[in-house]
């Protein structure tokens, strides 16, 4: 008997962000719609207008994009239903994510009988409260809430962390975990003549390094306290830096980072630079003496894992999927606990390899991510 072909969707992605706004997140519906637009399916992408550059109806990389002009709250743009509703009429199964899209792609979705997914990147509960004062953690846990327990035919976390966070706080028991893909030692395979130390201008010193945004949840005040703790011990060194290289995004809190450790007295220790090119900064990776990821919760750990991935020594907190991620040699340090901190970087730059645990490799490919949720897609369609 002659096998069937595979069946080709129309599949609505509707998101409060798309590419070129960066950010897992958004790099992961960016790879999954180029995958499933090569694989012959049909994609609208609908999201928030991110430059001028990108405005209105856009195509690319096989797929067809609608960008929106879109209000804004706290940072979260506000979905209009009329820029989605065609959409939705049209597709054969709609994907969203959380935070502001859920609620109106779970209400249209219903209204047209459309099969649909929720993408849970990360929820986090009542730790809204370890970052933010209690009103705005309060006010953030209910809108999370809100948006999490909408009716879906199928919820895709990115992690077990946020599987098991999903089962906790919003009480959903059918949850599909599909890990992110990240191949970053096959995307950048010498094409960079980048220096880290020229970079920051130094020459023989031991580099920490840590990369990224500088928001409140990725621990960034935890890793300053643990140079204050440092710094109380007469532990730092001018043959040590802790460099940093920062995106611009978020603003305020960069901003205020960079405020509390001239108040500290640590400029002299600490060096921030801006973003660099992935290609770069795979290279940055490669040239640090160790990685330094202080996260407070992770929904996945893009920053881990390329360190892992570029064969780099890495000290990361236990926070969420952090410990499903790395591997290689790690040191991971109790999370929020700067005192813990101190002591690997004490340890690390003392040359005391026993801290670090060689932990087995581990692959989170492409292929698997597209099979993981063209599985989820064929059993709400089935």
């Amino acid at each position: 008997m002659e096998r069937s072909k595979p069946r080709k969707y129309k599949i609505a992605i509707i998101l409060p962000h798309f590419y070129p706004y960066v950010g897992g997140a958004e790099k992961m519906f960016y790879d999954l719609a180029v995958k499933l637009a090569s694989a012959g399916h049909r994609v609208h992408v609908v999201a928030e207008k991110v430059d001028d550059e990108h405005d209105g109806r856009m195509e690319f990389d096989g797929i067809k994009v609608w960008y929106c002009r879109w209000a804004s709250a706290f940072g979260h743009p506000i979905p209009r239903q009329k820029d989605i509703e065609r959409h939705i009429k049209w597709c054969n199964i709609v994907h969203t994510s959380i935070f502001t899209t859920a609620p109106v792609v779970s209400r249209l979705a219903e209204r047209y009988h459309k099969p649909s997914v929720l993408t849970v990147y990360e929820m986090r509960g009542f730790k809204w409260f370890f970052t933010d004062s209690w009103y705005r953690a309060g006010i953030y846990f209910l809108v999370e809430q809100y948006s999490c327990r909408q009716k879906f035919d199928a919820y895709h976390a990115i992690s077990d962390a946020t599987a098991a966070d999903m089962k906790k706080y919003a009480q959903k028991k059918d949850v599909h975990r599909v890990y992110l893909a990240n191949e970053l030692g096959n995307e950048t395979q010498a094409t960079s003549s980048f220096s880290l130390r020229e970079y920051f201008g130094l020459k023989d010193e031991f580099i920490f390094l840590y990369y990224g945004r500088p928001g409140k949840t990725k621990g960034v005040q935890v890793y300053e306290k643990a140079l204050e703790i440092l710094k109380k011990r007469g532990a730092l060194s001018r043959k040590i830096r802790y460099c940093f290289i920062l995106g611009k995004e978020p603003a305020g809190p960069r901003k205020d980072f960079l405020r509390s450790l001239k108040k500290a007295g640590l400029s002299g220790y600490v060096l921030i630079r801006g973003s660099v090119e992935r290609e770069d900064l795979a290279e940055a990776i490669k040239q640090a003496d160790c990685v330094v990821v202080p996260s407070l919760t992770e929904g996945f750990g893009f920053s881990a894992l390329e360190a892992c991935q570029s064969g780099a020594r890495l000290i990361c907190s236990d926070a969420g999927s952090l410990p499903e991620v790395v591997y290689g040699d790690c040191a991971v340090f109790k999370n929020r606990d700067a005192e813990d901190l101190a002591d690997k970087l004490f340890a690390a730059a003392a040359g005391d390899k026993d801290i670090f645990r060689k932990i087995p490799e581990k692959k989170f490919t492409y292929d698997a991510m597209f099979d993981g949720i063209m599985e989820i897609y064929e059993g709400i369609i089935k």
